[in-house]
């Protein structure tokens, strides 16, 4: 029976989607998702992970450098993240000694003879950014198209973290950031601006927008603070938003990381960071604070908020059904652009490029 507004099975969706699967699209877009912390992978650990429906381990070489692989070992199936080690450079194998360089080639066996050539081990592409470790996947297994930008992070605290698990999507949690009309409803945010139109360019996206939210600032109830937001999505698993309160000179850089796990839930890692202020900046009552403690003290406030906001959002995500096409209404935000722009992270509905016309005469010469 197909669910709701959907026109395919689950299993046409994926063959990993689960039988309730509640979207017409694959579980795994093509894009870079988290897989962790990266201060949780230490040089010569191994850490197992379930990524887009597959068992995967994250290990840290001698050098420092972060790989991801698949967690069972091409020899015999034996799976890295139950006594498996970094030996160097090289993943050991627990149950024969096979080793693997960071290509996925075997370098040796537990018993020196000559390595199979066949017994090549799935090397995931990965990078880090902002302390967190990411993988890429595309259903097809090629290879990454786009890279995640660094930034500068002169002058800014480190991040922050939560983690949820919940049934969701990638796409469902990144329409947030053109989901306008749920901002008033569900965070309580009024006086809603858009400062730049949404901008889509290949795999980025970008908005701006303007709020305000009353806040219980320094005895004042009910004070009415302006924060600009600016949002830059690249794939379906990242999302990073600046914001800026120029009435207290306060800037924080918040990540929404939405990885997928088995077909059905997902890990939504969100962060914060704080950008440099000083106490009396944001007010001058608060001149005679050490920075070396209001800092601190303004981060977790951030955080914590930061974390009760995402949790409003939770409970809809998860129970909600995939409307389409939504049935839009002027306030919803660019909810159909965004959509449009989504199809481009599934292998059935991507841009096709095209065709290189061949240069005359090439015809008769293959002839």
């Amino acid at each position: 029976m197909t669910h709701p507004r959907l026109a395919v099975l689950p299993s046409e969706a994926h063959p990993k989607a689960p039988a309730d699967y509640r979207y017409p699209f694959s579980p795994f877009p093509t894009g870079w998702y988290q897989l962790g912390p990266s201060a949780d992978v230490r040089p010569g650990q191994v850490v197992s992970k379930t990524f887009a429906g597959d068992e995967v381990v994250v290990w840290r070489t001698e050098s420092g450098e972060a790989r991801i692989s698949g967690a069972h070992c091409p020899h015999m199936g034996a799976h890295f993240g139950h006594g498996g080690k970094v030996q160097g450079e090289e993943l050991w194998c627990p149950f024969h000694g096979f080793c693997f360089d960071g290509e996925g080639s075997c370098t040796k066996t537990g018993y020196d003879t000559k390595p199979p050539k066949t017994a090549r081990l799935r090397i995931i592409p990965s990078l880090e950014r902002h302390g967190f470790v990411f993988g890429w996947h595309d259903d097809l297994g090629r290879a990454p198209r786009f890279t995640i930008p660094e930034t500068d992070d002169a002058g800014w605290t480190g991040f922050r973290h939560h983690a949820f698990n919940l049934r969701g999507h990638p796409q469902e949690t990144t329409e947030n950031s053109v989901d306008t009309g749920h901002l008033a409803v569900v965070h309580g945010y009024t006086g809603i601006e858009t400062l730049e139109r949404l901008k889509l360019d290949g795999d980025h996206l970008t908005v701006r927008y303007a709020m305000h939210r009353k806040l219980d600032f320094l005895g004042q109830p009910d004070k009415i603070i302006r924060t600009e937001f600016t949002i830059h999505v690249y794939g379906l698993g990242y999302s990073r938003v600046e914001a800026h309160v120029p009435e207290l000179n306060l800037r924080s850089r918040h990540l929404v990381l939405s990885s997928p796990i088995d077909g059905d839930r997902i890990d939504l890692t969100i962060a914060v960071a704080m950008g440099e202020t000083s106490p009396r900046d944001v007010h001058r009552l608060l001149s005679w604070v050490p920075k070396a403690l209001f800092r601190p003290a303004a981060h977790l406030g951030m955080f914590k908020a930061y974390v009760h906001d995402v949790s409003q959002d939770l409970a809809i995500w998860e129970n909600k059904s995939y409307v389409h096409p939504a049935q839009v209404a002027q306030g919803d935000g660019p909810i159909g652009r965004y959509r449009t722009w989504a199809r481009r992270f599934y292998p059935d509905t991507e841009p096709k490029k095209k065709a290189t016309p061949a240069e005359p005469g090439a015809g008769a010469a293959s002839a």
